[in-house]
């Protein structure tokens, strides 16, 4: 072994090239993983908040759906007051991101009681579920 090998590689016979190599690798790993763990945050932020965006405008629709209710409901008792109610079932897609919607009107007395659902299944769980009532008497 010359003395320009030995002072390449070192008392331990390995060179230092492979040791910054190594060093290098581990480096970009971790680097790798920190960037990897930012974006899947982000990506669960994005997920997270496209969630709540779609609740909110399946709440304003059924809502505006449910006051458009009650003003039928309001019209179907002056014209008869026997009226007691009915029930309906808006087929999917004609709201934006919205499943099918039940809309319930129950009318008791003087009383109007409108309750929107979504989905219309009664077995499935509610994403969103509005229940709105008015007197007839106060409306006249």
């Amino acid at each position: 072994m010359n003395p320009t090998d030995a002072a390449l590689t070192g008392i331990s016979g390995r060179s230092d090239c492979g040791d910054r190599r190594g060093v290098a690798a581990v480096a970009a790993m971790v680097v790798l993983l920190v960037v990897t763990s930012v974006m899947a945050l982000l990506v669960q932020r994005v997920r997270l908040q496209w969630q709540q965006d779609r609740q909110l405008v399946v709440q304003e629709q059924l809502g505006i759906l449910a006051d458009a209710a009650l003003r039928e409901g309001i019209r179907r008792i002056r014209e008869d007051s026997k009226w007691t109610g009915g029930r309906w079932i808006v087929p999917a897609g004609l709201f934006a991101r919205c499943d099918s919607v039940s809309l319930e009107l129950r009318a008791t007395g003087n009383e109007i009681l409108a309750e929107v659902r979504s989905p219309a299944e009664p077995d499935v769980a509610a994403v969103c579920r509005l229940t709105r009532k008015v007197s007839v008497r106060d409306e006249q």
